[in-house]
């Protein structure tokens, strides 16, 4: 197909989606049924800071299903810790968000913020702030039951249910990194992007060019707005975010690489960490890397890769 034929498309798509959206929302490209899911509106905070217990993780959630929220039952939230250089913990109940704690938000559906304080991250697990070392984190998995008995939750959707930043925004799961607090200036500005090991389909984001990195959501968190090698003109850049976590750099997940970032089916590649990070000095933000994967989860875009390493290096201007 060509790239013509798919901006044609892509404005197509837009416009369906302003403006039928109930159809839209429940029915993926594959014609799949999508029953039910809950939207991450807004990150108000995603860090941890390693100084303070009363620090609070915080998204905003909106709930969806085949009655406009109303067989909402409850959402059961688990939590996970995963030590530094350890075995993750067992996953815990953490707590459960009753319907009757949602109200009607300004698009029709059930809304609630889901809270979570260091401090009862903490007791679930029976540790104290002496056991915190920078760079733990903590899963937060939220598990969405309906009147009718059923449940959806994570491994049951796609990359562009998944996919931060996006019309669905529904990962059914978060990561709160534990950080050490940086300056809001320091790791932004205007940096020279260069990969470093390309992608399974070239350099992600290009060979070269100029990039301008800011302060996002939390305190550690930083963006970028980039173009995926398989996007087009007709597309905004996407948001692309990583988190200064003391000497490592984290990639974020579940970043939908483009729209029409896929090898003739969709769903798109989606982009997240790699299974190491790479090592940085947090005093010094002249030249960093990032490095993450292609095929996040395995959401290859179809184009049979998998999950591939790619890394990029970042010199500030």
């Amino acid at each position: 197909m060509s790239k013509s034929i798919l901006a044609t498309l892509l404005c197509c798509i837009f416009t369906i989606s302003c403006s039928n959206d109930d159809k839209v929302a429940f029915t993926n490209a594959d014609d799949r049924e999508i029953g039910a899911y809950v939207r991450t509106t807004e990150t108000v905070n995603a860090d941890f800071s390693i100084h303070n217990p009363s620090d609070i993780f915080r998204v905003e959630l909106e709930v969806h299903d085949e009655q406009n929220g109303a067989l909402l039952d409850a959402i059961d939230v688990y939590l996970t810790y995963k030590k530094t250089g350890a075995s993750p913990s067992n996953e815990v109940l953490l707590k459960t968000l009753p319907s009757d704690i949602f109200v009607v938000g300004q698009f029709g559906k059930p809304v609630s913020p889901l809270i979570i304080s260091f401090e009862e991250a903490l007791n679930a697990f029976n540790l104290t702030m002496a056991d915190m070392s920078c760079k733990d984190q903590f899963e937060v998995r939220i598990n969405q039951k309906l009147t009718d008995g059923r449940s959806f939750t994570t491994g049951q959707s796609s990359s562009k249910i998944l996919a931060a930043d996006d019309f669905w925004s529904s990962p059914f799961c978060y990561t709160i990194n534990v950080i050490d607090p940086i300056p809001e200036d320091q790791f932004t500005g205007i940096y020279q992007l260069e990969s470093i090991v390309d992608g399974p389909l070239g350099p992600t984001f290009g060979e070269t060019q100029q990039v301008e990195v800011y302060k996002g959501h939390s305190t550690n968190v930083r963006e970028m707005r980039l173009r995926h090698r398989l996007s087009i003109e007709q597309e905004q850049p996407r948001i692309f975010r990583f988190t200064i976590a003391c000497d490592k750099v984290v990639f974020s997940k579940n970043l939908l690489s483009s729209k029409i970032g896929f090898c003739g089916i969709d769903p798109a590649i989606l982009l997240g960490p790699d299974t190491e990070n790479a090592t940085i000095d947090p005093n010094d933000d002249t030249v960093f890397e990032l490095w993450f994967v292609e095929g996040y989860l395995g959401f290859d875009g179809n184009c049979g890769f998998g999950t591939a390493p790619s890394r990029i290096k970042l010199s500030k201007q």
